[in-house]
């Protein structure tokens, strides 16, 4: 077994930091000693690396090895909350909607971009809905019955649910699946760097039995790619000291959704070694965030309820603010515009008819754990939350006749699903959360990582889900994760197999 000191006259070196590459693409002149070799090398275990993983096995690329830095599969998509965007869906169609389809979730995801997006590659990704929907039902993964709605910023009711309302209903299935297939995982397994021989990306540098957060444990290994390394590590929200340089605008406060080790020491390696990085700086908020949990949590199913059936006021008004059906970025920028004098959040309510919504779950488990309270009248709400009393009867009174008459002329939010407001109330507090990098490593429309030298290619390195960026401009839509991470898992194994 070589030390770690033997390698470092082969690759380049992550600083204590995490945030640059010590050594040049092409600094090793002799070929390195390889510990192990694979066909295909998959960093990360979250929706775009099982799916990788599985369809380039189904490709017909040779063994392919995942590995993963945690102790468990998954990544953030097995903490995700099971949203998937999937134009022309069984229930969609059932319902009676057949005027969807990917060009009219393109044009959705579009405006949402605010002109930033990457069409062409949208296009590509909404093309595979239905294949990824397909695969995770062959796979065996459970959504919810009858369930199809629509979800924020979309103009179509496209988004179905797992059953349990979480991404590990698809990442514990695909996982079983691609075991059974014959791809071989690793846990905690460090990315310490890519190894790089005239200009083709071979292999990664890696250390096994990593325990997080310590990065001195585990041994040093080298493991070859002969056909290609696909990063699907996810994106930097934990790397607070990145996050803070490449946007300093962002709530340095704010919690996030994301595991601890989201980090991104994969996409700076890559960086480390010349590919081109976009958008580094769009960092997506979460508009469901709770104050009142920590990490992803739960508010996310309770808003699903929320957004939908109720609405939102701002406990220094007592009045609406916004169209809670709108976009993340809309939403999440006119919720942290409630502060107090002083600039401390002032966290707005969402609240809901209890009458109607008191039995499901995810009502008597946001109760349960006290992220969400009963009141029985407005008067309760006002003195619980602090709320002008007077201006908040008068906003439910506002709502209530727009409800009757199916328009908001205030926020022109689509009253589809919008119902009068009767006590008593379930009423949760709100504030965003950090949530996802729309920025990382540009890719051409299969995944290929584009060089920032050439803009062209770099041979052997691929990227898809999270850590590849520009593809959703300054938004992204909810339930569009899940869909990007599994729909490339179909189309980078088809650029491997086409450039191998």
């Amino acid at each position: 077994m070589s030390s770690r000191r033997s390698f470092l006259k082969y690759g380049a070196a992550l600083t204590a930091t995490g945030l640059t590459v010590s050594m040049p693409a092409n600094a090793a002149k002799d070929a390195p000693q390889w510990d192990e070799e694979v066909d295909v090398l998959v960093i990360g275990s979250g929706f775009a690396g099982l799916s990788c993983a599985l369809n380039a096995k189904r490709e017909g690329l040779g063994n392919i090895l995942v590995l993963e830095k945690m102790q468990v599969i998954g990544g953030n998509s097995a903490i995700n909350g099971g949203w998937f965007a999937v134009p022309r869906n069984p229930v969609q169609l059932a319902q009676g909607i057949n005027d969807d389809s990917p060009e009219e979730l393109v044009k959705d995801q579009l405006i949402a971009a605010r002109g930033m997006g990457d069409e062409a590659k949208l296009r590509k990704i909404a093309n595979h809905a239905l294949d990824s929907y397909n695969l995770c039902v062959e796979s065996g993964v459970k959504f919810k019955k009858d369930f199809n709605i629509q979800v924020g910023g979309h103009n179509k009711a496209r988004a179905v649910r797992t059953q349990h309302g979480t991404g590990g209903d698809i990442t514990s299935k695909l996982y079983e699946v691609a075991k059974a297939e014959g791809v071989d995982f690793r846990l905690q397994h460090f990315i310490e760097d890519l190894v790089v021989e005239n200009d083709v990306v071979t292999g990664v540098v890696v250390r096994r039995g990593y325990r997080f957060p310590d990065e001195k444990t585990g041994h040093t290994l080298r493991i070859k790619a002969r056909k290609g390394v696909i990063l699907a590590s996810g994106g930097f929200t934990r790397n607070m000291k990145l996050r803070a340089m490449v946007d300093p605008s962002l709530d340095p406060t704010l919690d996030g959704t994301n595991h601890l080790g989201a980090t991104g020491e994969a996409m700076l390696s890559a960086m480390g070694h010349g590919a081109l990085a976009v958008h580094l700086n769009m960092i997506q908020t979460g508009h469901w965030g709770s104050p009142d949990e920590g990490g992803f949590g739960w508010s996310n199913a309770l808003l699903s309820i929320g957004w939908h059936q109720g609405i939102s006021v701002s406990v220094l008004s007592g009045k609406r603010y916004m169209n809670e059906r709108a976009d993340r970025l809309y939403c999440s920028t006119r919720i942290m515009a409630n502060r107090y004098e002083d600039g401390s959040p002032a966290y707005p309510l969402v609240f809901i008819n209890y009458d109607k919504y008191g039995n499901d779950e995810r009502v008597t488990r946001a109760l349960r754990d006290e992220m969400a309270w009963k009141v029985d009248s407005l008067e309760e709400m006002a003195e619980k939350f602090n709320v002008p009393v007077a201006e908040l009867k008068k906003t439910v009174a506002r709502w209530n006749e727009q409800v009757k008459q199916g328009v908001d002329p205030d926020f022109d939010r689509k009253m589809d699903t919008a119902e009068e407001l009767k006590a008593p109330f379930v009423v949760s507090r709100i504030w965003p959360k950090v949530h996802y990098c729309m920025g990382g490593l540009k890719t051409d429309i299969d995944g290929r990582v584009l060089s920032a030298k050439t803009l062209e290619p770099m041979k052997g390195l691929y990227a898809a889900g999270e850590v590849s960026g520009g593809t959703h401009g300054e938004a992204r839509l909810s339930s569009c994760a899940c869909l990007e991470g599994l729909a490339m898992g179909f189309i980078v194994p088809k650029a491997i197999k086409a450039d191998a």
